[in-house]
């Protein structure tokens, strides 16, 4: 770690508009920030609507913003139906920039979305530099966003590359570079591609515990089903209670925080005429009912991903393929390097395929290349870093327009 001032504040954005991706990411970063002998004040502004329903780590301060829900690619509403979705997106712009402006933290790290939700951020970053012009702006991007024609596309349309120049002062990938070439994919020109940095994954932050699932059996004789926040997993769990059954097995079935109320009563119907079929709402400790299970069905977002490669359990991905592709994208990878199974959700008798999975499933296949999984180390080091470096984007960061779309 290069030598230069501690950082002492540190603002997190998370913009969470859709499951639990970027807020459970958000939250291994906290973790880590705050594990050191002489932590740094870390506070957390997220639009999570279950915020209040995860783990989260003794020392972070979280900021609510108001949560909206995500209806198709690049298109949310406001939770409260009476709510415009612009004057939603105005109120979370200015509480951003109160926040920024009353605690002036030394770097504000923002999650996946360069802009934030429909541009929120425009407004925070053209007052940076008279509010708080000490503050390092950094983007923290996943591994893989989506489709490289697709994302291209959307940020010449909507000038994200200039505002990756004129505001960003260093970009990190939480991912690996030989397995997506995140800047090659989304033609990152320079001078930003030189401030890219590769940090591996950002996962596991916490101890795997072995855990009964709640519920189910205690054997280890069960197939576990994980779908996230669980907004649109429900054929996914019904699938694989069905083919558990079928290959003599239990389930158990995690619907998630965010699952709609048909869907739960739906599932909670179709598990009652499944033999060894448990249903149940949320499970705090995931990771460990995983590590009992004989193998686990699971989408194919990032965190879910990591965690069940790095506890090197038995995993068969069904990867969500709308309204982005980047977990379609995601599961392929990881097949091709041996660490999960695939089964795609489109095509018929996803049972039968999910079953003959299940008979096979191991934690890794013969000569499979591990991921690095040491990204929140990595992550925490670059933020020390980029505020112990000299200022580069004070100058020229109203070099291009980045106001804020009507």
């Amino acid at each position: 770690m290069s030598a230069g001032p501690a950082v002492r504040r540190v603002l997190l954005y998370s913009h969470d508009t859709y499951g639990l991706g970027h807020l459970r990411r958000n939250l291994v970063i906290a973790r880590q920030l705050l594990a050191g002998p002489h932590p740094p004040r870390v506070v957390l502004a997220s639009g999570s609507p279950v915020i209040d329903q995860v783990n989260r780590p003794e020392g972070l301060v979280c900021v609510q913003l108001p949560p909206v829900v995500k209806t198709g690619d690049d298109e949310y509403r406001s939770i409260d139906p009476a709510l415009a979705i612009s004057l939603v997106r105005r109120a979370r712009s200015a509480v951003l920039l109160d926040v920024v402006d009353r605690w002036k933290p030394d770097v504000f790290l923002i999650d996946h979305a360069p802009q934030g939700m429909k541009g929120e951020l425009l407004p925070v970053f053209d007052a940076i530099p008279v509010v708080s012009p000490r503050t390092k702006v950094v983007l923290g991007l996943r591994d893989i966003l989506d489709e490289p024609e697709r994302v291209v596309e959307a940020w010449r349309a909507d000038h994200v590359y200039e505002t990756l120049e004129s505001v960003y002062d260093r970009v990190l990938v939480y991912g690996e570079q030989d397995l997506f070439d995140l800047g090659a994919a989304y033609r990152i020109p320079e001078p930003v591609a030189s401030r890219l940095e590769y940090c591996g994954y950002v996962t596991g932050d916490t101890p795997f515990r072995p855990a009964h699932a709640p519920g189910g059996p205690s054997d280890g004789e069960y197939v576990l089903g994980t779908v996230g926040g669980g907004g649109d997993g429900v054929e996914v769990l019904m699938a694989t209670a069905q083919a558990a059954a079928a290959s003599g097995l239990g389930s158990v079935l995690c619907m998630g925080p965010l699952m709609p109320e048909p869907d739960r009563r739906h599932l909670r119907a179709l598990a009652s005429s499944v033999p060894g079929a448990a249903v149940v709402d949320h499970v705090r400790d995931l990771t460990g009912v995983a590590t009992r299970a004989r193998c686990v069905v699971s989408r194919g977002g990032y965190n879910s991903l990591c965690e069940l490669v790095s506890m090197r359990v038995p995993t068969i991905v069904v990867p969500r393929a709308w309204p982005r592709r980047e977990q379609l994208l995601r599961a392929r990878a990881f097949a091709a390097r041996g660490l999960v199974d695939l089964v795609e959700d489109e095509g018929d008798d996803l049972v039968r395929r999910l079953a003959a999975a299940m008979s096979t499933a191991r934690p890794a296949r013969p000569g499979a290349q591990p991921l690095d999984l040491r990204g929140r180390e990595r992550v925490v080091e670059a933020l020390h870093q980029v505020v112990g470096a000299a200022s580069r984007t004070a100058p020229d960061r109203h070099a291009a327009p980045v106001g804020v779309p009507a």
